[in-house]
């Protein structure tokens, strides 16, 4: 996010309850802080960035498999490159308070190989409501006097060859010109903007086109990307859009296909004892005449992870090998397992994995 931000965090806003993590169970990172508590914080403040450093002294390198920001709120920047021995870095996690006055809890998990270590880290706040009666039928955000009439923009569900426009109103309501410079601007591959002038007259509004195209990307599943903006004058200001949406697979129609069968849907793991991973699976036959390939598995709980397989043959079956990590889980649960796939019948199925969590 913008420093202006990230030196008025530090500064301005009280800061306690920073803890040092201690050594975790397995190869993984260790934090400077795992809790960091931003104190009274505007509503209108904007996007907040909060850094957490971490060093990797463990015996061997580590890699971050995921991490799980429990809000949409809340993004998440990290490496995603194998972390040598020895090595630092940091964590970055962008904020915005709007629409959530009063106590801030945010928790953010991590699961690091080769370990399967998982950690929490927490971000606490109180914020102060704004003064001002925002309108509930709008997502309108300011970044100081820069007025978006949204900065989300949901994409909804979406075959992986879809091309669209979404479009959201920018207006400078300050006294001075901002610039706008392109070679500043942050933003995915997929995405190109049209609208967006070099300078931005005090009072002037545009409306500014985002063509999102994904038969130019990878991506399928679930996903949030940002669009950042970078506005120049007396006061530089980043300004960030935020992409929210799911992507499926387009179906494939071929005389050979694959044909997946799954007898059990839902696993149930019964009693589970909190402090000890427990592990599952679901077998799939392919009954069709062509290789079954899983895609991509995604999860409903970064305590839920599943490998992918190898292709399953025509004819032959494969097993699913799922963990479930009941830490910090209690009572009945109920996750969900979703695999992508290249069967044009079954292009997206759903697994779920049930247990008793006692302690």
């Amino acid at each position: 996010m913008y420093k202006a931000i990230v030196l008025s965090a530090r500064l301005f806003f009280f800061l306690a309850s920073l803890f040092v993590v201690g050594a975790v169970n397995g190869q993984s990172i260790t934090f400077e802080e795992n809790e960091i508590n931003l104190g009274y914080m505007p509503e209108d403040t904007g996007n907040v960035v909060i850094d957490f450093k971490w060093a990797n002294n463990s015996d061997s390198a580590v890699l971050i498999k995921s991490i799980d920001t429990h809000g949409g709120c809340t993004i998440v920047s990290y490496p995603k490159d194998t972390l040598a021995k020895g090595s630092k870095g940091k964590i970055t996690i962008r904020v915005n308070p709007k629409n959530r006055p009063g106590p801030f809890v945010r928790r953010i998990t991590l699961i690091t190989s080769p370990d399967s270590v998982v950690q929490d880290l927490y971000i606490k706040s109180y914020i102060e409501p704004s003064v001002k009666i925002w309108d509930q039928n709008t997502n309108e955000t300011s970044y100081g006097s820069v007025i978006l009439s949204s900065d989300y923009i949901r994409v909804g569900q979406v075959l992986e060859n879809t091309k669209l426009e979404k479009s959201i109103k920018l207006k400078n309501v300050g006294k001075e010109t901002l610039r706008f410079n392109p070679s500043k601007y942050k933003k995915p591959s997929y995405v190109t903007l049209k609208g967006l002038p070099d300078k931005l007259l005090s009072g002037q509004e545009v409306t500014v086109v985002f063509t999102i195209d994904f038969s130019t990307s990878s991506k399928l599943g679930s996903y949030t990307d940002m669009v950042e903006l970078y506005a120049e004058g007396n006061t530089p200001k980043e300004i960030i859009v935020y992409l929210i949406g799911k992507i499926i697979p387009v179906p494939v129609v071929s005389a050979t296909k694959p044909i997946p069968q799954i007898l059990l849907r839902e696993v149930n793991l019964n009693e589970i004892h909190s402090d000890k991973p427990a592990q599952g699976s679901f077998v799939i036959k392919n009954i069709g005449a062509s290789p079954l390939i899983i895609r991509k598995v995604e999860t409903s709980c970064s305590c839920l992870t599943m490998d992918i397989s190898a292709p399953i043959a025509a004819g032959e079956s494969g097993t699913l090998y799922f963990t479930l990590d009941p830490r910090g889980l209690s009572g009945l649960e109920e996750k969900k397992i979703v695999l992508y796939t290249n069967a044009p019948d079954q292009p997206i199925i759903t697994l779920f994995v049930k247990a008793k969590v006692g302690t």
